[in-house]
């Protein structure tokens, strides 16, 4: 999307609006991008800032094609797909399907999203990830670098953004349905844990105050939002549990929580700590992406 915005226009302080302007932030819309991811791209392209917001406004007003505007982190507002008896089936656009929505929770934000990937889907992905399967670190939040702890205990493969036509495909789909640009996140990682294997409650957010993390800021901004995917359903064990809301998300293949962690007033909300529960019996397989607040670009 950033590319595209480049050729939209651009010259510093560009403030006038053009058909071919128009028909991108139009088609951005419908595609269920975020308004401050789109406002975002045109900064980047060199448009006014005053220009670029209200161009986006425009875009997202009453009468305007396109679905409600969306908050960075935040999916579009999802709309009925079919009934069953009384209740309305929710749905999100991912662009080459509709995903259902198993719940919502508001605070914080999470969503149970049903059958983003198909079972074929995960079995690839799987497959790709096992000649490269290394122990997962953490970012150490006093230097930055990454180091190898025991309250992580999963086996991990990194991919790079679009580094295969099966992840450029996801990362379409996951973009979709988040309404956050895929130059927005993180390569998906691929992780594998054996039985007792967990990983403890944590934040994915970074903490400004610590040096380390502080570092993680400056390739794309703060991390506004997690997608974890489960790419195989353990035979015991293994959910996904946020203690300070009493939740925990059953790993079901090709279901998908996300969560997102940037409150409207640009704070981070502490109720997203979250931790993999240990396998009780068999292995689990989960492809985790995380979403900047800025385009994101590795150190490595």
């Amino acid at each position: 999307m950033i590319r595209e915005a480049s050729v939209a226009g651009g010259k510093a302080g560009y403030t006038e609006s053009s058909p071919e302007l128009e028909h991108w932030l139009a088609r951005h819309v419908a595609q269920g991008f975020a308004a401050d991811a789109l406002v975002l791209s045109m900064l980047r392209s060199g448009y006014d800032d005053a220009f670029a917001r209200q161009a986006v406004a425009a875009a997202f007003a009453p009468g305007a094609d396109g679905p409600t505007p969306a908050q960075p982190g935040r999916p579009a507002q999802p709309r009925p797909a079919a009934t069953a008896g009384n209740h309305a089936v929710y749905a999100a656009d991912g662009g080459d399907r509709q995903v259902p929505i198993l719940f919502r929770l508001a605070a914080p934000q999470v969503q149970l999203l049903q059958q983003l990937l198909t079972d074929d889907e995960c079995d690839a992905l799987v497959a790709l990830s096992r000649g490269r399967l290394a122990r997962s670190p953490v970012v150490n939040p006093d230097t930055g670098d990454e180091n190898l702890i025991d309250a992580r205990t999963s086996m991990g493969a990194m991919f790079q953004v679009a580094e295969h036509a099966l992840i450029a495909r996801i990362e379409a789909r996951i973009a979709a349905v988040t309404g956050v640009p895929a130059e927005h996140g993180e390569g998906l990682q691929i992780l594998n844990y054996k039985p007792g294997g967990e990983y403890q409650p944590h934040f994915d957010y970074f903490n400004p105050q610590r040096p380390g993390e502080a570092r993680q800021l400056a390739v794309g901004g703060q991390r506004i939002a997690t997608l974890v995917i489960y790419l195989n359903t353990p035979e015991a064990g293994g959910a996904t549990a946020f203690p300070r809301v009493g939740l925990e998300v059953a790993p079901v293949k090709g279901n998908a929580v996300y969560f997102s962690y940037l409150l409207p007033d640009g704070t981070l909300d502490d109720r997203t700590l979250h931790a993999g529960l240990p396998v009780a019996s068999g292995e689990k397989w989960i492809a985790t992406k995380w979403l900047r607040e800025r385009p994101y670009r590795s150190e490595r």
